[in-house]
């Protein structure tokens, strides 16, 4: 591409041996070079440093592990391109995602940060769960393309004039932190979400490890939102003042999703409703009308879902999806309820201090 930004490919990885050599090469696949690959490794334990040693890639070793925030951080303290693209260690990315990302940065000039999509076939298809949540991540974002109002960095260009106006990643989160960054991004720089940057995702494909990181998650990101409503936003650790804070124009964080709220909330009525069925039969009807009240909220992504998998895995698909809508909704009450006693606590210390 003719006059095109220097880019530089940043990659934090812990324990991806699985993947993180194809994640290399998909970089150096590329229809556009970065002039630099640098891999962070976050102190694994898995052999993911020797092999990135191996790489042709510039290696920053961390002593220990400390987060994706750190990571991410450190590989742009030594990058030296005026575009900065993220990719998780996963992911492999399609041939043309980083040309397609400067392509719209240069017909977007107010825009600063251009994130992509997964595809809608995983990395590598190790079971029911990892095709679910693949099938569940691509419509979410293919549906979200164009204007964003928040960030998620696991494939992300962003101009580097853009990340130093944030100051970088708060290297206290190790959840929501890519949300969280965003919060601070200021006004002037614009997000779009592209379904022409696309990378395959390897992701969970075990219950158990799911549903604890998508609790976990929902707790982080119910705690952020409680920050941001309650206006209780935390200032980064690592860098005392990030430009563009302390001028008020910086962004809100993000609010609720209206369908995906929806679609919680009648999940978790139709659970708790379901055992009102042993005072009354006839109660039944409630569950009932909340279930399809579900289906009709997300329709649009499970006839997605059906013309891409057929009958049988559309049943295994609603029964995943109403789990991850319940617990995504306790782990943000959770994270919420926490995150608001604290600062109720707080409160009368420093209207006292105020007040002298």
């Amino acid at each position: 591409m003719t006059g095109a930004p220097r880019v530089s490919v940043i990659i934090p990885t812990y324990n991806k041996a699985k993947t993180l050599a194809e994640c290399v090469r998909s970089v150096y696949r590329q229809t556009c070079q970065p002039v630099e690959v640098v891999v962070v490794d976050d102190a694994s334990t898995d052999g993911s440093r020797e092999i990135a040693a191996g790489l042709p890639c510039q290696l920053v070793c961390l002593p220990t592990n400390r987060g994706v925030s750190a990571a991410r951080n450190a590989g742009a303290s030594v990058a030296t391109g005026e575009v900065l693209f993220f990719v998780d260690s996963d992911i492999a990315l399609a041939p043309d995602a980083i040309g397609n990302a400067l392509r719209v940065l240069a017909a977007h000039p107010e825009c600063g940060v251009v994130q992509g999509i997964y595809a809608a076939e995983p990395f590598a298809a190790d079971g029911p769960v990892e095709v679910y949540k693949t099938l569940f991540e691509h419509y979410w974002r293919r549906q979200r393309a164009g204007v964003a109002d928040s960030t998620l960095f696991a494939l992300t260009a962003i101009r580097r004039e853009a990340f130093d106006a944030v100051g970088g990643f708060d290297e206290r989160l190790r959840d929501s932190e890519d949300i969280e960054f965003g919060t601070r991004l200021p006004r002037r720089y614009q997000i779009r979400m592209s379904a022409q940057v696309v990378g395959r995702h390897d992701d969970v494909d075990r219950l158990g490890p799911f549903l604890a990181e998508h609790v976990r998650r929902a707790v982080s990101y119910g705690a952020l939102l409680a920050g941001t409503t309650l206006g209780a936003r935390r200032r980064s650790p690592h860098r005392p003042h990030a430009p563009g804070r302390s001028d008020g124009t910086d962004r809100p964080g993000r609010g609720f999703d209206v369908a995906a709220a929806a679609a919680m909330l009648c999940c978790t009525a139709a659970l708790v409703t379901l055992p009102l069925a042993l005072v009354d039969r006839w109660l039944l009807v409630l569950p009932g009308v909340f279930g399809a009240a579900f289906l009709v909220v997300d329709r649009g992504l499970l006839r997605f879902v059906w013309r891409r998998k057929g009958n049988r895995f559309l049943v295994y698909f609603v029964g995943m999806h109403f789990v991850m809508h319940t617990t995504q909704l306790a782990g943000m009450a959770a994270g919420f309820a926490a995150t608001a006693l604290r600062s109720g606590r707080r409160a009368p210390a420093s209207t006292g201090r105020a007040d002298r």
